[in-house]
């Protein structure tokens, strides 16, 4: 609750400081000094929590400082929101929202290839986080990078080996490619190898092969 009240006057601050920049005659002065501001706040608030009744576990939570950034990006030109954050990420290189913030960025400005790369730099720093993987996915098979695509899925199952939509986004990428039968059959084996039931999904292609025969 003490940190709530923390939070909350920060956001309130940061506001007021803001609406100061709006009526000012040295905008430029004025901003520098709240993005000082808004940087010293990144900094100050923690982001790593304790566990209860553990000495040596902490959870973090970004929650507080994605919602910074996002006030702090609806004060600056669009243009300038792919270099901020940018810089923003350099300084939380585990900050999946942010992450995922920054790639949707880049889609906008249409850029791929540099997506392409933000991704995978960011599946070593965010290796738990399943969007990232996908959308790192996604990138090199928009752009017809088939090999990085294989490599891709075999550290994204390393990582997450009980995910079965990774799991089943490979076999459906393999089957589309023309995958041969036996290689097929060799993931399917992988998967239940590790526990995962790809039930559903071989279930569902079998009915429409019933249905195409009918």
């Amino acid at each position: 609750m003490q940190q709530e009240i923390v939070q909350n006057i920060w956001l309130d601050y940061l506001v007021f400081i803001n609406s100061k920049v709006v009526g000012s005659n040295n905008k430029v002065q004025e901003f520098k000094l709240f993005t000082d501001l808004v940087n010293r706040c990144l900094v100050t608030v923690p982001t790593r929590y304790p566990i209860p009744f553990s000495a040596a576990d902490y959870w973090t939570n970004y929650e507080f400082h994605n919602k910074v950034i996002l006030f702090y990006l609806s004060c600056i030109p669009k243009s300038q929101h792919s270099k901020t954050l940018e810089r923003f990420c350099s300084t939380m290189p585990a900050n999946p929202g942010l992450a995922l913030r920054l790639l949707l960025r880049y889609w906008e400005e249409s850029n791929v290839q540099i997506l392409k790369l933000q991704a995978k730099m960011f599946t070593y720093n965010i290796p738990t986080c399943l969007a990232i993987w996908k959308i790192a996915i996604a990138a090199e098979c928009f752009l017809m990078g088939q090999r990085e695509v294989h490599h891709l899925y075999q550290r994204a199952l390393h990582k997450l080996p009980l995910c079965a939509t990774l799991w089943k986004d490979q076999l459906l990428f393999e089957a589309s490619g023309g995958g041969k039968t036996d290689n097929l059959r060799k993931l399917v084996s992988k998967c239940q190898e590790v526990g995962v039931s790809l039930d559903e999904l071989l279930n569902l292609n079998t009915c429409r092969t019933e249905s195409k025969n009918h």
